[in-house]
């Protein structure tokens, strides 16, 4: 593997100007723990399974993609042959979508995709939503990172961790943007949060010139945190979890040394680093990317939504071409998500917030094509949104035991429909 990742982004880089957020992150005895970001509060809970019990790691790596703000999902896989579309949005509807079967098509700034759609790299969960959904950003995503399941705190991914790796190995999820996500959190393990490029840099004390002293400074704090029990000892194991993970990290990452700095300041940066973790010599089962941009297009939506597609775009291609080029498109799938869709009409130049929109998925071992079914373009619910077809958690419990081979029902907590999402 070679040690330079592009971009001018070197392991020291990477970790240290960032904000140095390689961070430990874990939910116990009621206690968010977070070495070298924030701490908050959540309920306690004795519900833990022990490690190994919902699954294993099986080599494969899943990589979320996040996008943020709610996503157009209508123009982005776009129902061209459906006249009610363009009645819908006379001045948004696309003219050009890059048709897929004669029913629908991509955005055109979807070009890359589109070709993986052609080789059968794709699929398309279309209509996927939330029941009884609810327009604010923040109950959304708490929604989706929780599945509905995590009154105690944790995420859907945090209990997979759980129930498969435990505190035994941190690196086994890493999250890439701008913050630990709650996706992620376990009430039973450390997953690690790599954060943006506004992290932690301007709390690094002035007379620490080197990265590496301020590693040794808190390598020397353990030692002098006391007893076995309880929050001190929580956040101990906490410390010794991240430095842990800092290691495991730059080995995977390289050897290039260099000043510290700022060096992903967009998604496709983001990107690069999660295709370099995806093809190093122990990938991480979870890969969750965050910072994709915001897809919350009340205005100007024509020309902000093409060039977030675009940019979406061109970092999913280059992702895919480098775990290809590594021999690893069998052995990684690419999920996109969002909190929700946006409302059916146009409002002037932009979109309202809506709900039901598609998932993407891609990768060599993805069943290529439609799956799940159109929402109806006329029979729209009483705030003119669109009515989803499928659970989210149908798409959650298909990954998870389809692909990450996991008990989906434990950690969803129910039983939902299984697509068939992969070959």
């Amino acid at each position: 593997m070679s040690a330079s990742m592009g971009h001018g982004v070197s392991r020291r880089r990477f970790l240290w100007g960032l904000g140095m957020s390689v961070t430990a992150v874990a939910c116990t005895n009621g206690t968010t723990i977070t070495t070298f970001g924030s701490t908050t509060t959540t309920s306690p809970t004795t519900t833990t399974p022990p490690p190994g019990t919902l699954g294993a790691r099986n080599g494969r790596t899943l990589v979320i993609v996040e996008l943020g703000g709610g996503n157009d999902g209508l123009n982005t896989v776009v129902p061209h042959a459906d006249p009610a579309y363009r009645a819908l949005r006379p001045d948004l509807g696309i003219d050009d979508p890059l048709d897929l079967d004669g029913e629908i098509g991509l955005h055109p700034s979807l070009a890359r995709l589109a070709e993986r759609y052609e080789k059968g790299q794709m699929a398309i969960v279309e209509g996927v939503g939330v029941p009884n959904p609810s327009l604010s950003h923040f109950e959304s995503m708490d929604r989706w990172w929780t599945a509905d399941g995590g009154a105690e705190g944790s995420g859907w991914l945090g209990r997979w961790l759980d129930g498969t790796v435990g505190f035994e190995d941190p690196t086994a999820a890493v999250s890439i943007g701008p913050g630990p996500s709650r996706a992620l959190l376990g009430t039973g393990s450390y997953s690690v949060a790599i954060q943006g490029a506004d992290g932690l840099t301007p709390d690094v004390p002035g007379w620490i010139d080197d990265a590496d002293e301020l590693m040794a400074s808190w390598r020397g704090f353990v030692p002098a945190l006391q007893g076995d029990v309880g929050p001190v000892a929580e956040v101990r194991t906490a410390i010794e979890a991240t430095l842990e993970a800092k290691e495991d990290l730059g080995v995977l990452l390289g050897d290039e040394t260099g000043r510290p700095g700022r060096p992903l300041p967009g998604f496709a940066d983001q990107l690069e680093v999660a295709a370099t973790l995806a093809t190093s010599s122990a990938p991480p089962s979870i890969l969750f990317v965050h910072g994709a941009g915001d897809f919350d297009t009340h205005q100007r939506q024509d020309t902000r939504h093409a060039e977030l597609l675009g940019e979406v775009d061109g970092a999913i291609g280059d992702f895919l071409d480098t775990i290809e080029a590594a021999g690893r498109l069998d052995d990684v799938t690419l999920m996109t998500t969002s909190e929700f869709g946006r409302r059916a009409g146009e409002n002037g130049d932009g979109t309202d917030h809506g709900t039901a929109a598609p998932n993407l998925l891609l990768g060599g071992g993805v069943a290529g094509g439609r799956h799940g079914q159109s929402p109806s373009l006329t029979a729209l619910d009483s705030s003119g949104n669109l009515r989803h077809t499928v659970d989210f958690r149908s798409v959650y419990a298909s990954v998870l035991s389809q692909w990450l081979e996991a008990d989906d029902e434990e950690i969803l907590g129910g039983s939902w429909e299984q697509l068939g999402l992969f070959a």
